[in-house]
Formats: C-alpha cells, sequence, structure tokens
C-alpha cells in the first residue's frame, strides 16, 4: 500500500535551485549517522526513474535544512513546472526490505489539481 509522505506547494526557490523537504518528513528517509547526503531514485507517473540527492546541513546544525538536488532541476524543467504547482511524494514497501518512491507533478487549473505529465 503506498504512504503519502508529502505534498509541496512549489515556491520560485523549489523550481530555480532545489526542492526544500518540510523538516518534519527527515525522519521517512534512511541517512546515515554521520552522512550528510544519500541518493533517492523516485518513479514519477511516466515510470520513468529520477534520482535526487537528498541532502542536510553538515555538522548536526539544528536547523538541518532538508533539500533534494541532483535531478531535481531537470526533473522540473522536463515537466515545465512553475511556482505555484505541486508535487507529492509516497513510498510503498517493495519485496524484501525494499522502499519504491514515487513522485507525482501536478498543477491547478480551474480550481482541480491534475497530473503533469
Amino acid at each position: 500500500m503506498e504512504q503519502h509522505l508529502f505534498t509541496k506547494l512549489l515556491s520560485q526557490t523549489d523550481t530555480s535551485h532545489r526542492l526544500t523537504i518540510p523538516v518534519a518528513n527527515l525522519g521517512d528517509f534512511d541517512i546515515p549517522s554521520g552522512q550528510h547526503a544519500i541518493n533517492i531514485e523516485a518513479t514519477d507517473t511516466t515510470e520513468q526513474q529520477w534520482t535526487f540527492t537528498l541532502s542536510i546541513r553538515r555538522n548536526n546544525n539544528p536547523n538541518p535544512r532538508p533539500v533534494f538536488n541532483g535531478q531535481w532541476i531537470r526533473f522540473v524543467r522536463e515537466k515545465g513546472l512553475r511556482a505555484g504547482d505541486r508535487i507529492v511524494f509516497s513510498r510503498q514497501q517493495t519485496e524484501g526490505d525494499g522502499v519504491q518512491y514515487r513522485i507525482r507533478a501536478e498543477r491547478e487549473i480551474f480550481n482541480i489539481w491534475v497530473n503533469v505529465q
């Protein structure tokens, strides 16, 4: 069963530099102790795989400020995303101990959120 992790309305910074992840969702990702970055493989609604690098500030900063970079800007450009659009990020367990992440981009059209392919 798919588990919703977060929905984020995109800001200008999210669409031009990196995606800021809600700090409350940092625990949804397994960052090994002592590391500040991991790669997250996510599949979009067209079954295309994307590799995002989830990174946090170093040295146990009290404000870790988690962000996605890596292929994030490529994802934004290929989907034609802009400030005001949103993404929905989720995960589901796979066989064994695996986790599959999913990302969905959406745009509001006439008060209805529709998938951006």
